[in-house]
C-alpha cells in the first residue's frame, strides 16, 4: 500500500526510459481499465514514458496512471507496473521534446545523454525490493499495433442490440389504393439483434406505420361500466410489419478516443422476410367494428450504419442507427427509412 501511494505521487514526474516489470501489461488508449486496449507488453519490454518534457502532443493526466510512446501513438498504464530506475539503453528518442533544441555542448554525431529524474529515496528503496529481475524463461513482449483513428477496433466474442427509433414508409400504392390509405406515412420501429464476433448477425423488427385512411368511420359506443352518455368515436388505423433477418457486418472502425474506449462505426447487410398487415377499428370498445387489412408480406434487404459511442462499463456502449429497408416486388410496403437510437451489450474482447 505505501509503495502504491508513493507511487501514484511521484508518476507524473517520471519521464523517461523505463522496463516493465508486471508479467503481462495492457497499455490502454486512454487512463482507464474501461478504454480500448492498445497494446500488450511483456516483462522487460523497454519503454518511454512521457510528459510534458518529452512529448509534444496533449497527454491525458490521471493520477495512478502513466503515458508511454507506443508505435504511431500513445498508451497508458498502471504506474506500478513500470520501474524508470531500470537501465533502459535500447529505448531510442526518450529525451527531450523534439521541438527543444539540442544540447550544444554535446558531441557531433551523438545524442546528448538522457539523465532520467530521481524519485524519493524510499521510493527507490521499495521499488528494488519489490523488482522482479527478467529472466530468459520470462515471456517475450507481446506487441500489437496500437489502436488509432482509421483501424479497427478488437473483435468482441457476442454482442446484443436494443434499438428503438422513428422513420418514414412507403406503402405499395395498389395495396394502398385497395384499402383506401395513404402510401405512406411516419413509422415507429424497434430491433433486437445478436452478433457473433462482430460480423454475423440476426436480428427480429418491427415497425409501425400510420399512413392517413380515406376509410375511417365511427360509431356512437356507450361506457361499460360506470354512468356517461353514447357518444361517437372514431376508427383508428393501424399497418405493421414483424420480420426476421440475418446478416453480415464490418468490424468497428476506431474514429476517436473518450476517456472510456473508442467512438467507432460499423456498416452492416442484412437479408430477410417480412409479415405485414393492418387494421382498422375503435380503442377500447369489445364489440365494436373492426376491419382487417390483408396486406402481402415478402422479403427484403436492409443495409445501414452503427455509430457507437462506450458507456462507462466496458461491456456496454450506446449510440444511432441509420438503415434503409428495400421490400420485395409485391409487398405491402416498398421501402422504409429508419432512425434509432441503440444500447449495445458486448461480451468482453479476447
Amino acid at each position: 500500500m505505501v509503495l502504491a501511494g508513493l507511487a501514484a505521487w511521484a508518476g507524473p514526474a517520471w519521464a523517461g526510459p523505463g522496463v516493465i516489470v508486471a508479467a503481462r501489461v495492457e497499455a490502454f488508449a486512454a487512463p482507464s481499465r474501461e478504454a480500448s486496449v492498445a497494446a500488450e507488453l511483456g516483462r522487460g519490454a523497454q519503454v518511454c514514458v512521457l510528459d510534458r518534457t518529452n512529448h509534444d502532443g496533449v497527454l491525458i493526466q490521471r493520477l495512478g496512471w502513466l503515458a508511454i510512446r507506443l508505435p504511431g501513438g500513445v498508451g497508458y498504464v498502471p504506474v506500478e507496473t513500470i520501474d524508470v530506475a531500470a537501465p533502459a539503453p535500447e529505448v531510442q528518442d526518450c529525451g527531450a521534446a523534439a521541438s527543444e533544441p539540442a544540447d550544444p555542448a554535446a558531441p557531433r554525431g551523438q545524442a546528448p545523454a538522457f539523465e532520467a529524474p530521481r524519485r524519493p529515496r524510499a521510493l527507490q528503496a521499495a521499488a528494488a525490493s519489490q523488482r522482479t529481475p527478467a529472466s530468459a524463461s520470462d515471456p517475450a513482449p507481446i506487441a500489437r499495433p496500437p489502436l488509432v483513428a482509421g483501424r479497427f477496433v478488437p473483435l468482441h466474442p457476442t454482442g446484443f442490440l436494443l434499438n428503438v427509433g422513428a422513420g418514414e414508409a412507403s406503402l405499395d400504392r395498389q395495396t394502398a389504393a385497395q384499402h383506401r390509405i395513404g402510401d405512406s406515412g411516419p413509422t415507429f420501429n424497434g430491433a433486437l439483434a445478436f452478433t457473433i464476433w462482430d460480423v454475423v448477425m440476426l436480428s427480429t423488427a418491427f415497425s409501425l406505420a400510420f399512413p392517413s385512411d380515406d376509410g375511417s368511420f365511427t360509431q356512437v359506443v356507450v361506457p361499460e361500466k360506470g354512468p356517461g352518455d353514447p357518444h361517437a368515436a372514431e376508427s383508428s388505423l393501424t399497418v405493421h410489419s414483424v420480420s426476421v433477418a440475418a446478416g453480415l457486418r464490418t468490424p468497428y472502425l476506431a474514429l476517436g478516443a473518450t476517456n472510456n474506449g473508442w467512438v467507432a462505426t460499423a456498416l452492416f447487410a442484412e437479408y430477410g422476410t417480412a409479415n405485414i398487415g393492418g387494421g382498422r377499428s375503435i380503442s377500447n370498445c369489445v364489440d365494436c367494428r373492426s376491419d382487417d387489412l390483408e396486406m402481402p408480406g415478402g422479403t427484403f434487404w436492409r443495409a445501414g450504419v452503427d455509430l457507437v459511442v462506450p458507456g462507462r462499463s466496458p461491456t456496454f456502449s450506446w449510440g444511432l442507427t441509420v438503415s434503409y429497408v428495400s421490400y420485395a416486388a409485391g409487398a405491402g410496403f416498398n421501402d422504409e427509412v429508419r432512425l434509432g437510437f441503440s444500447c449495445w451489450w458486448h461480451s468482453h474482447r479476447k
